[in-house]
Formats: C-alpha cells, sequence, structure tokens
C-alpha cells in the first residue's frame, strides 16, 4: 500500500534537510543527484519528491550556514569574559544566556555555582572558560563554565519576570520539590536530585520530567473540560484550548516534543470546527513537518523524535487492541505503554544506550497520578499571587501526588531488568528494531488475538533455537556461579564489576562524569540493578582522579558499601570530597588501602600491592599512587592496575608475579605496561578500559608491548564491556567477539 502523499512529502523533505545541515553531501553533488532522480521519478507521477527534497537541502545548508555564524561556533577554547543577558533564571547548575556582544550572536549555555537566584534577563559580566562540543549533526555547542561574576543591571522584560516570578512561587510553596515542580511544569531539570532524576529514567518514567505531548496534552485536555463545563462549544473550546497551549510552549522556549504536540492540537482544533476527520498518521507527519519549518536542527533533536515515535506506537498499538479485544480502558493503557515503549526503544537504545522496560506496568499509575498532579500544581502557582490559602490547599494535595510519584520511580528503577542497558550506538539499536517489527508483525491489523499469541510464540521459540540456549541467558552474560569480572563500557573510565561465588559484589572505581554524561547513572548503576545488587560489600576507588570516581556518588547513593578502600591521598577533586562526605553521612566505613592490605570474600582473596607511602615517589604523581589489586581464587589470579604508570611499575619488581588476567594501567597508555612489568605477569589475557578520547589512548606502544607479551587484548571501545567468568579450571571472556575459553595454569 503506498503512503499518503503528505507522508512521502515530509519524508523527502526531512531526508532533504538532513543532508544539507549534517553536510553529509556537497550540494553540487546533491542537485545532480536530485535532477536525475526527478526525471526518473517523473513516468510515474513522483517527479515532485525530488524537488521537495532538494527545498530541504536549500533550508539545511542556510540552517548550517546560520550555526556556524553563531557564538557557539565562534568561541575559542581558553578563558574570557563576555558580557550576557540571562534566559532564565539560575541559582546553580546549567542556564540559557544571550551573549551581548554584535560579533558573537546568538545563546550559548552556561554554568554557575551559587547560593543565591539570578533572575532572568539580568545582565552580567561573566569570566570563564569555554568548553566546546558538538551535538548530533555537527551544530556547534558547548558550555560556557563561569568563574567569576559581575553585575550589569539591565531592564528584564515581561517574559523574563515571569519566569524569575515562576521560580520564586514554585521554591515557596514546594520547597524541596521544587526541582521536581520545575522539571514538571517548566521542563528544567537540573534542581532536581540526580539521584530522583536517574530513579525516573531507569522505571521509564522520565517522560514525565520532560515537556512533551504529555504535558501539552494534559493542558489541552482540561482546558477543553473547563470551557465545555461553562457551555463553551466543542469547537470553540478546542480553538481557545490550541491558543493556551501555543502559548504555554511559547513560555518555554518552542522545545520541540512540545511544539509538535501544540502543532497536533492546533490541526485537531481546526479540524473539529470544520468538521473533518484527517487520518492520524498525515496529521502527525505534518506536525513534524511544522517542527522543523520552526526550528530545522529539530530533526536531529532526540526528544521530538521521540515524541513522534511515541504517538505512532501508542496509536498504532491502542487501535489494534480496540480491534481484536474490545473498547476497553485497561487494554488501551496497556497497548499504548507497550507500543510508546517499543517504537522508542530502538531510539533511546542508540542514542542513550538503555531501554527501560519496566515503564509499561508502571505507566497504569504513574500516568492517572501526573493527569491529577499536574494540573493541581500548575492551578496551585497561577493561584498563588490571588488567593493564597487555596494555593497552599492545591500545593499539599499536588505534594502528596509527586511524592507518590517519586516512590513509584524509585521503587521501579530497583527492579530487576526494569531497564535493560547497552553500549549507545547503531548497533544498539539493531536488536530493538527486529524486537518492534516481529511485535508489528505479530500485532498486524487482521490478526486476532487468538493469532497474534501464536506469531509470538513463534517467534520466542524461533529466537530459542538460533541462540540456542535459554532464553534468559540471552539477557546476561554472568553464568552466575564461580567467580565473574565485569569491566564495563563506561567510556574513557574505568569501572570494573565483580561477584564472588556467593553472589557478593565488590566495585572497583565507578566511571567517569562530566555536565553531560554520568557513568555511575547512566551505566554503573543499572548494572547493579539488573544484577538484583542491594549492597556493596567494598568499593574500592584505585585513585581520585574524575574518570574513576567522577559516577562514584551517583553509585554509593542507591548501594551502600561495607567498606570504601582508597589511596586516602589528599586532592583538591569535588568528587572525591562528596564521596567522603557521603561515605560519613550514610555510616560507610573507610579505610586507606595500603601495601599488604587484604580482603577475603566467599574464597576470593583481594590482595592491596600498591601503594607504599614510604617510597620516594609517594605524593609526586596520583596515577602512580593507585590501589593495585591482585585478586585469587583458586588457580586463577588477576591484576587491576588503576592508572599506574611504568615508575610505580618497578616498584613492584618481583613482588606481582604471574597472573591470567591483567586489567592494562591507565587506559593503554605509552607510559604504563612496561616490557618488564608485562613479562612478570605473563597473563594471557589484557583488557583495556578505554574510550573516545584525545589523548591517543590505548598507544601503540603499548599495543605492541602486550603483544610481544602474548596477552590477548579485549578493549571497552571497540568490544563493549568484558565479562570473564572464572571456573575450576578454565576462564572464558565474554565480548561483542563472542566467548572465548583459555586453561588456567596449574
Amino acid at each position: 500500500m503506498r503512503p499518503p502523499p503528505i507522508v512521502l512529502l515530509v519524508v523527502a523533505f526531512e531526508a532533504g534537510l538532513a543532508t544539507g545541515l549534517s553536510h553529509f553531501l556537497a550540494p553540487i553533488l546533491v542537485i545532480p543527484l536530485l535532477t536525475v532522480t526527478g526525471i526518473l521519478l517523473s513516468r510515474r507521477g513522483s517527479d515532485w519528491i525530488p524537488w521537495t527534497a532538494l527545498l530541504g537541502v536549500g533550508l539545511g545548508i542556510v540552517g548550517r550556514s546560520a550555526a556556524f555564524r553563531s557564538c557557539a561556533a565562534q568561541l575559542p577554547a581558553q578563558e574570557m569574559t563576555l558580557t550576557i543577558a540571562l534566559r532564565e533564571p539560575v541559582e546553580s547548575g546549567l542556564a540559557e544566556a544571550r551573549v551581548l556582544q554584535p560579533s558573537c550572536p546568538g545563546t550559548i549555555t552556561i554554568r554557575v555555582r551559587g547560593e543565591q537566584l539570578l533572575p532572568a534577563g539580568s545582565r552580567w559580566s561573566a569570566t570563564g572558560r569555554w568548553i566546546p562540543s558538538r551535538r548530533l549533526g555537527g551544530r556547534p555547542d558547548g558550555i560556557f563554565v563561569v568563574q567569576r561574576l559581575s553585575n550589569r543591571g539591565g531592564t528584564p522584560e515581561p517574559s523574563d519576570r515571569l519566569r524569575t516570578w515562576t521560580t520564586r512561587t514554585i521554591a515557596s510553596l514546594y520547597g524541596q520539590r521544587a526541582g521536581l515542580v520545575e522539571a514538571l511544569l517548566v521542563g528544567r531539570r537540573g534542581g532536581i536530585d540526580p539521584g530522583l532524576n536517574a530513579a525516573f529514567a531507569r522505571s521509564g518514567l522520565v517522560h514525565l520530567l520532560s515537556i512533551s505531548g504529555f504535558h501539552v496534552g494534559i493542558v489541552f485536555g482540561w482546558v477543553t473540560l473547563i470551557l465545555r463545563g461553562l457551555t463553551v462549544r466543542r469547537g470553540a473550546a478546542g480553538g481557545i484550548a490550541a491558543g493556551v497551549v501555543f502559548g504555554y510552549v511559547a513560555f518555554l522556549g518552542w522545545p520541540a516534543p512540545a511544539l509538535r504536540a501544540a502543532f497536533l492540537a492546533g490541526l485537531g482544533a481546526w479540524c473539529i470546527m470544520r468538521q473533518r476527520h484527517p487520518a492520524a498518521i498525515p496529521l502527525l507527519a505534518a506536525t513534524c513537518l511544522g517542527v522543523t519549518l520552526v526550528d530545522p536542527w529539530a530533526i536531529f533533536d532526540l526528544g521530538g523524535w521521540l515524541s513522534a515515535a511515541a504517538f505512532w506506537g501508542a496509536l498504532g498499538f491502542t487501535r489494534w487492541s480496540d480491534r481484536a479485544l474490545g473498547e476497553r480502558a485497561g487494554w488501551r493503557m496497556l497497548f499504548a505503554s507497550l507500543g510508546a515503549t517499543l517504537s522508542t526503544a530502538p531510539l533511546t537504545a542508540a542514542g542513550l544506550g538503555a531501554v527501560a522496560l519496566a515503564g509499561i506496568a508502571l505507566n497504569f499509575v504513574a500516568v492517572p497520578l501526573a493527569a491529577v498532579a499536574v494540573p493541581a500544581v500548575l492551578a496551585s502557582v497561577l493561584l498563588y499571587p490571588l488567593v493564597g490559602p487555596v494555593a497552599g490547599a492545591l500545593a499539599a494535595g499536588g505534594g502528596l501526588g509527586l511524592a507518590a510519584l517519586e516512590a513509584l520511580a524509585r521503587a521501579g528503577s530497583r527492579l530487576p531488568f526494569g531497564a535493560v542497558q547497552m553500549v549507545p550506538g547503531p548497533a544498539a539499536a539493531l536488536p530493538w528494531l527486529g524486537v518492534l517489527g516481529v511485535v508489528l508483525w505479530a500485532f498486524g491489523q487482521r490478526n486476532t488475538s487468538r493469532r497474534a499469541l501464536l506469531r509470538l510464540g513463534w517467534a520466542a521459540g524461533a529466537l530459542g533455537v538460533v541462540t540456542l540456549a535459554p532464553l534468559p541467558h540471552w539477557f546476561s552474560t554472568d553464568g552466575g556461579s564461580g567467580l565473574a569480572l565485569h569491566f564495563l563500557s563506561v567510556g574513557q573510565g574505568d569501572a570494573t564489576a565483580i561477584r564472588t561465588p556467593a553472589g557478593r559484589w565488590v566495585l572497583v572505581d565507578a566511571g567517569p562524569a562530566d555536565e553531560r554524561r554520568n557513568a555511575g547513572r547512566d551505566v554503573v548503576a543499572p548494572f547493579l540493578i539488573r544484577h538484583g545488587v542491594k549492597r556493596l560489600a567494598a568499593f574500592v576507588l584505585s585513585h581520585p582522579h574524575l574518570d574513576h570516581d567522577g559516577g562514584a556518588p551517583v553509585v554509593l547513593r542507591d548501594f551502600s558499601a561495607d567498606v570504601i578502600i582508597d589511596p586516602a591521598h589528599p586532592v583538591v577533586e569535588p568528587h572525591y570530597f562528596e564521596l567522603l562526605d557521603l561515605a560519613a553521612e550514610r555510616g560507610m566505613r573507610w579505610r586507606p588501602g595500603r601495601a599488604g592490605d587484604s580482603l577475603l570474600l566467599d574464597g576470593v582473596r583481594f590482595d592491596v600491592l600498591h601503594p607504599d607511602t614510604t617510597w620516594s615517589g609517594w605524593g609526586n604523581d596520583i596515577n602512580d599512587d593507585s590501589v593495585v589489586l591482585r585478586l585469587r581464587y583458586g588457580a586463577f589470579e588477576a591484576i587491576l592496575a588503576g592508572d599506574l604508570g611504568v615508575r610505580a611499575e618497578s616498584l613492584l619488581a618481583g613482588k606481582v608475579g604471574a597472573a591470567e588476567l591483567l586489567k592494562v594501567g591507565h587506559h593503554g597508555s605509552a607510559g604504563s605496561s612496561g616490557t618488564p612489568w608485562l613479562r612478570e605477569i605473563g597473563a594471557q589475557v589484557a583488557v583495556i578500559e578505554v574510550g573516545p578520547n584525545r589523548y591517543g589512548h590505548p598507544s601503540p606502544e603499548t599495543l605492541g608491548r602486550l603483544a610481544e607479551a602474548g596477552a590477548e587484548v579485549f578493549r571497552t571501545d571497540r568490544d563493549g564491556t568484558v565479562v570473564v567468568l572464572v571456573a575450576e579450571s578454565t576462564m572464558t571472556v565474554r565480548s561483542r567477539r563472542g566467548a572465548k575459553t583459555f586453561p588456567l595454569r596449574p
């Protein structure tokens, strides 16, 4: 069946737009290519398709040119002073700001630290450092880290004053929950506790914190309901509600998901007034087109496409359930949630490295709760200057709903397999595209419920035959017995989770963290949840560098440790101080790791080989003061070398001994893993925990030395998470390459 013309038009236009924005092909090649395609298609009556794509290419080129003239593209990566005007109020965290310099047009993202609310519209002389980056599609971006601010006064616009008033009113009404309320109403999530934010993401409820079609639908529905209660005619009520929605989205700054939903509300209201009933898919296509016409770069906005995919999936699956199972609220809710989750799974897997399956069930409770709590919260803010006591009562009621949402998110985030984690990228989307394809095949338009179940059974059986293993084994790389070492793929950093034969867990390092990504929140904590971990037997911090301890505070908020071991090297590092404060607050035992210390857990011995505070190099280099561990379990030995360099390796000459496995020091840098060190250890397997970096890790010299030593190298940047399963006489290494078994030396 041929797609409707509007769908073909949108696909052609968006393809051309993406080409023009990303510079995927030079325009000089695109134009003749599209011309030839147009000539070939003209005989079939589709000659307009390439010309529509050409329009998209043109708009993309214009948008790309404007982006590369913006301030974000021009600022050098160095310390400087800028005159800025805040576009939103901020106390401590990220905010949008307009640069008030003619040579540097546009807005940038700034990061400030403070204890006083800076109002929207205020002008400042900001001294700091620009950290450039690129967004999807190549759009210039970055963060200006502010070190000093000097007030330049300024007269805020009415919209600026409204934003500041909203922030202060929310803080007055909701206190500690102000961050959550700001996320629900205006889409600012910087004030939410990081642990709570991660809980919403892992439980599949993060859509409640992102201003999207759900929020716009609530506003549209409640306004329409109130107007209809006041006897306003249906068409007029829909038109007024659509106007309110557009005003709300304008106040938010036109985020792509909300703008798409606003277009949908507006088109829906227009159709009601004109007594027309357009098909839903063409309507969805038209709204996506409208969003990219307003902001061409929205085509690379993950949130916008997640919103569109969720709408498509929920619509398609509920249509099937209405026909096959009857128009019942329970079935509709289930299949809408299932459709939205599966249709967005390839996108979240590729972009975020996670698919939250728990939300399919939790939405049964969360959506009705939010549908009541959000209007109560919004009404409390609007009524606060008019009727304070009524606003307070509404805030109290809305606060109960928010507390319930928090509790639901925290409970859902701890469900094993509630969130499936993988390495982000196109490869991560492929299995979920397969799952979505199979489910769409099962729930075909003409399939009955019985035929759908039969097809799902066939698919499950085929999967079992293909994998040649029980289905649960397909979801886990941990055999569940013996010793298991999981070298997690956390990017440019270290995080190793070790399971003892009795099921206790030791975590060595917790990965990196920066302004945009926290490996503890995004990788380590979800991994521990999937494996049913409630508490850590020990947390070992090899040394207090951000690529090792960045994710630790997030992890230890959710998983207390019986003991924390680290080099106890005094450094000025915020994450390290945060870790120590958290340990004291939670009553976690802390002790410095010193050569000669040991820990015995379920037959696994952890020996500390380094650091030794009496050696001459102590305190000169934090890397060389790393905690170095030797694991012993039966005939198996492993060395976890932290970021140890060649100088410290020489100190351990004759003391480290032979081992089957080596966690290579300092991500494979040229200054570690010297030849004498590698010869003494004689490892069969070497694991390098590394990600994309500007340091050249792992260095060709180190890789050459490892090859000469006879070690087979596994790298987390290429092989993903590397799992080593130790049995009585063998160790099996599992990664993206598959599984390979090595005999243990007697």
